[in-house]
């Protein structure tokens, strides 16, 4: 799955967008529309960032969030790698969903974070039901049976998972996505355009940056002994929006086989135009197993070398450094987790001295809403 060329999008229609307004829950006396009622318009947003806390209090002002590296946050629509799927209550499936308008919103085609979508569906939904965003997946699951198949058979059919084989270059290669909403109280009209509100996405890899800060000294190379060749494209037991923990994000991994890899593998980060080293990897196990702050045997860890000081290797953990989150100490490991952004500063002295940040992508909010339209506020946080 190559993204090459240009790529197209359709433009929202002016006439269409102008004719429209938001769904809302319905009013008191509003008559529903007729189960036979003919085809509606929905349209929404999906939005690739974080809206919790990241572990520390403060952010680095060189953060980045995707919108400065090309392919980091893209989707790819031009190849049709996406799907929308809409579930019952009880995350059964009840329909497909595929739009005829997809368009960024910010940063142009290769950076944004936030899309938008709109199509038509062949009738109305209940007035209860979620939203599943796939994106970027290798391939996706077929054979979906109205009221038998789960969101969580979708999250680990095999379909999910992804074969990671380095190097992963961003452009050859995209991150898979995954996303859901509920809706709740959704009033389906005639010739009114019906905005779901916005789809919040989880990455399925983590990107880890190092850097050295001291002047005189350059990294030469970063190479992470051992790490996963597979992942799933989605986490396990997400099936609304309350399953999104704040700040971790998704409290438990989702592993291939539940565990790491056995073979322990070397992965050799590529530099970045700005003199880091990056890598962007599936999901890793570094604590071990029904302990608190201990690590694993087989924990994943970073070898650091200098220009400055020949071939001699710096190891660097997985553990916080110089500041921990609530709930950890000073010294206890971490996972590598999906949808989360590792970034290691070395200040170089006898010894070199780490830093880490930890934190998840972050989003920024936007008010104007879909298109022309003023932001639906029925999703105002019906999933709080």
């Amino acid at each position: 799955m190559k993204p090459n060329g240009t790529i197209r999008y359709a433009a929202l229609v002016a006439a269409l967008l102008c004719a429209t307004v938001t769904s809302c829950r319905r009013a008191a006396g509003e008559p529903s529309l007729p189960e036979a009622e003919t085809a509606v318009q929905v349209g929404f947003r999906i939005s690739l960032g974080a809206l919790g806390e990241t572990a520390r209090a403060t952010r680095a002002g060189d953060y980045d969030d995707g919108r400065g590296v090309d392919y980091e946050n893209h989707v790819d629509f031009e190849h049709g790698s996406y799907r929308f799927l809409f579930f019952d209550l009880q995350n059964r499936y009840l329909a497909s969903f595929t739009p005829t308008q997809l368009r960024p919103v910010e940063f142009g085609a290769f950076r944004s974070k936030v899309y938008e979508v709109g199509g038509t569906i062949p009738k109305p939904l209940p007035e209860d039901f979620k939203v599943v965003a796939l994106a970027n997946w290798p391939d996706y699951p077929d054979g979906l049976t109205v009221g038998v198949t789960t969101i969580g058979q979708i999250c680990t059919d095999a379909s999910g998972r992804y074969d990671y084989t380095p190097p992963f270059r961003l452009g050859e290669r995209l991150i898979p996505f995954y996303g859901v909403k509920l809706c709740e109280g959704v009033t389906f009209s005639r010739n009114l355009l019906t905005d779901l509100g916005t789809i919040h996405l989880l990455r399925a890899m983590a990107k880890i940056e190092v850097a050295c800060v001291t002047p005189g000294w350059n990294i030469s190379g970063v190479a992470l002994q051992r790490y996963n060749a597979a992942g799933y494209c989605a986490p396990a037991d997400v099936c609304g929006f309350g399953d999104y923990s704040w700040p971790d994000y998704v409290e438990t991994l989702h592993l291939v086989g539940g565990r790491n890899d056995a073979a322990p593998k070397s992965l050799d980060f590529a530099p970045s135009a700005q003199g880091a080293f990056v890598a962007y990897v599936p999901e890793y196990r570094n604590l071990a197993e029904g302990a608190t702050g201990v690590r694993a045997e087989d924990a994943a860890e970073l070898r650091v070398t200098f220009r400055e000081s020949g071939d001699r290797e710096y190891p660097v953990e997985f553990k916080y450094y110089t500041s921990a989150p609530a709930g950890s100490r000073l010294g206890d490991p971490f996972d590598i987790r999906r949808n989360y952004y590792y970034k290691f500063t070395i200040t170089k002295a006898a010894e070199p001295l780490v830093a880490v940040d930890v934190y998840p992508y972050e989003e920024v909010e936007l008010d104007p809403g879909f298109g022309l339209l003023t932001a639906s506020k029925n999703e105002q946080r019906n999933e709080k």
